[in-house]
């Protein structure tokens, strides 16, 4: 088998393509239908939908094949309605392995269960370039439409925000010591405009911050400044 001219390695029998709970977690495969997934020499990105029951909970793996390494932070994780949407921006020319994992609202957890197994290649080298730290909150039907990252250094005193979070009461963009909270333009759907011109300390980050209910917040995304 081959990803365009290029001989892809060899997997374990099954590995590619539904796994055992594939179908009985109700999935499909909203774009591409193919286990296999060859990336263009000017192809930055990948996107993969999957097609979920309401409520099932999702996580996924990035590893490169050739440097037996997860590089999730290479992975944007998005939702939109029932589907999710996997963004996937490879550092570095090679194969990689994409593996989702999935449990349905009614199934006891912690423990997800592999679904479908991706083998994507690119041939393109376009440096590293991850997206905003995701923690586990932003994995229950969060949507990220800008910005997808911030470069290093930013100093644009009016960069958009715009997400969905869907149970969220209040959203702020924490940048270093500075809270910038943004609106709720319609329900679930929050936006504003943040200053990255501030004189931030080295190291500092930008943090998506959300509350849910009470008076705390929790941090669903971070961005390295």
């Amino acid at each position: 088998m081959a990803a365009g001219d290029v001989q892809i390695p060899k997997m374990t029998d099954g590995y590619l393509g539904p796994q055992a709970k594939f179908e009985a977690y109700g999935l499909s495969l909203v774009s591409h239908g193919e286990p296999v997934i060859s990336m263009q020499d000017d192809q930055r990105e990948v996107e993969i939908i999957l097609g979920t029951q309401p409520g099932t909970r999702v996580t996924v793996k990035l590893i490169s094949y050739e440097r037996k390494k997860e590089c999730n932070e290479y992975c944007l994780l998005r939702a939109l309605g029932s589907n999710f949407l996997f963004l996937i921006r490879p550092p570095l020319p090679g194969f990689y392995k994409f593996q989702i994992y999935a449990l349905p609202k009614d199934e006891a957890g912690p423990q997800m269960l592999g679904v479908y197994n991706y083998l994507i290649y690119c041939p393109g080298n376009f440096g590293s370039n991850p997206f905003p730290k995701q923690y586990p909150p932003w994995k229950d039907g969060c949507y990220l439409e800008e910005p997808i990252d911030l470069p290093r250094g930013i100093r644009d005193p009016s960069v958009k925000f715009k997400v969905c979070i869907p149970k969220a009461k209040e959203v702020q963009v924490k940048v270093g010591d500075v809270w910038n909270p943004l609106q709720l333009i319609e329900p679930g759907v929050f936006e504003g405009f943040v200053d990255f011109s501030i004189n931030y300390a080295p190291g500092s980050t930008a943090k998506l911050n959300v509350k849910f209910t009470g008076s705390n917040f929790s941090t669903l995304l971070e961005y390295p400044l």
